[in-house]
């Protein structure tokens, strides 16, 4: 199109001219114009949202005549209907770009909602997490705590233990050794040699008077009568048979190897089962006097 001045024709307007040029890059005028056509502010006197023409400005060469109100319009509807279509386009653009705006902002807040919500979520995972680990962490303390508290009491039982254990394997050893002493003895006091060695022992421990009598088991009462070694024993501590200071007696409540001495002052038992029994009574007495001194505080435990 070109850029000369359009003139209405045949418009049923009375005492004005208008000219209406084409739009240089004014689009927003014209949608102004299209918006105010439709809303009926048209300035007072025109039908068309377009400029008027001054009252005094010259007729254009070539420019119509007023038409008189009984002539028909001709062409008027074609361009307003052009002059409508445009003002719709712009709208439509103006419209889009409004409706991108609107949209581009709904956008961005959305995203920035979530983004706000995720960034929540992510610290409350991470508060949970570290919830978690503080916890674990005061567990494994506490159990580790409770394993020291556990540790330390067995130490300090450890001591006890041991001695009660000590103890233990004291009486059992003490046992052992005894009955190994009480086999020992037995099969050698059963034997002559050892009925021999202990009649001598408890020779020497006498200190009574005359006459003796020497009790034994009937079993040993034959051998030690017979036996050459116990008569001249027995004669070297002054007592003999013939002179009337020695009985032999058969006692069966002497056990076998064993003897006592009998005299009117007293006597002096040497049955193997009493000197066995006095020899395990000495062991338990010898291991309480031990135990006693090891409980008795030194003298430097005394003054801390």
């Amino acid at each position: 199109m070109n850029r000369e001045a359009l003139i209405l024709r045949d418009a049923s307007w009375h005492t004005q001219i208008l000219t209406v040029g084409k739009p240089r890059g004014g689009t927003p005028a014209l949608g102004e114009a299209v918006q105010e056509k439709a809303s009926g502010n048209v300035p007072a006197g025109t039908d068309s949202p377009v400029e008027a023409a001054p009252a005094n400005q010259p007729a254009v060469s070539g420019s119509p005549r007023a038409a008189s109100p009984d002539e028909p319009s001709q062409g008027g509807g074609e361009y307003e209907a052009l002059w409508f279509e445009k003002g719709r386009g712009v709208g439509y653009d103006e419209g889009f770009q409004a409706a991108m705006r609107v949209a581009s902002e709904e956008t961005e807040k959305r995203a920035h909602a979530i983004a706000q919500e995720q960034v929540k979520q992510s610290l409350a995972r991470m508060q949970r997490t570290q919830e978690e680990q503080q916890s674990k962490v005061q567990d494994m303390q506490q159990q580790a705590a409770q394993q020291r508290e556990v540790l330390q009491r067995l130490l300090k039982q450890l001591p006890e233990a041991w001695e009660r254990h000590f103890q233990s394997a004291e009486d059992d050893m003490l046992a052992l050794i005894f009955e190994t002493v009480c086999r020992i003895l037995g099969d050698h006091a059963a034997t002559l040699e050892g009925m021999r060695a202990i009649l001598q022992r408890t020779l020497q421990n006498w200190h009574g008077s005359h006459p003796l009598s020497v009790h034994v088991h009937p079993e040993d009462l034959v051998q030690m009568q017979a036996d050459v070694a116990v008569a001249q024993m027995l004669s070297a501590a002054g007592f003999q048979a013939d002179r009337q200071s020695l009985r032999w007696v058969a006692d069966p409540d002497v056990v076998l190897g064993g003897c006592l001495l009998r005299a009117g002052e007293g006597a002096l038992d040497a049955r193997l089962d009493v000197q066995l029994e006095a020899l395990k009574s000495s062991l338990v007495q010898t291991r309480e006097a031990r135990r006693q001194a090891q409980r008795r505080p030194t003298s430097g435990e005394a003054g801390s």
